[in-house]
This record gives C-alpha cells, sequence and structure tokens, in this order.
C-alpha cells in the first residue's frame, strides 16, 4: 500500500508534466526563439520553480512514457524514482512503485 505522500508527490510531479506539455504546445505552435525550448523541474516539491533547458526530440521522446520525468540534478527522489539518464543540467527519472502506478493513471 503506498502512501499519502507518494500519491501526492506523484501528483505534483505530473501536475508539472502537465505545465510543461503546455509549454511544449506553445513551442510547437509558435516556436519563435532560436534556443531550445525551457521547462520547469518536474521534482515532487510543489515550490520548485527551478527551469531545465530541453532539446525538443529529447523531450517528445521522454513523453512517450508516462513514467518518465525531467528533474533538476539533486531533485531527485530515490523513495521515488530512479535515474534513467544523466544530462547537461537536468536528469531523466523513471517513477517506481506507487508514483509510478500514479504517473500513468495521470497521464
Amino acid at each position: 500500500m503506498s502512501s499519502l505522500w507518494e500519491q501526492r508527490a506523484a501528483r505534483n510531479e505530473a501536475l508539472f508534466r502537465e505545465v510543461n506539455e503546455n509549454i511544449a504546445r506553445l513551442e510547437e505552435r509558435h516556436g519563435t526563439t532560436a534556443t531550445e525550448p525551457v521547462y520547469v523541474c518536474e521534482c515532487a516539491d510543489a515550490g520548485c520553480a527551478e527551469q531545465i533547458t530541453i532539446a525538443p526530440e529529447t523531450y517528445r521522446r521522454v513523453r512517450e512514457d508516462p513514467r518518465l520525468f525531467f528533474v533538476r540534478p539533486g531533485h531527485e527522489d530515490p523513495q521515488l524514482e530512479r535515474i534513467v539518464e544523466h544530462h547537461d543540467g537536468y536528469l531523466i527519472v523513471e517513477k517506481t512503485g506507487a508514483a509510478g502506478e500514479v504517473a500513468k493513471q495521470t497521464s
């Protein structure tokens, strides 16, 4: 049985993912910058507003799996996720256990 904290953390992460999906849609429609799009960290901390620059092809690839999220280094939580890729300025993490199930359901 998962804890309320794990469920809440996973929902926070899913909310940040939704914000980033809106950013990606706007970028696709109005891609006016020559630089890579900037997204928000998708960590469990509801107060986090740190930004991450992600290449569009990497962003699209990761969005294909509802258990994968982008977080700043140091924002990963080994109780909720495992690191699957290291990049300059961000990590790609996979939600595990209850957090993974919530992420899958909220995608």
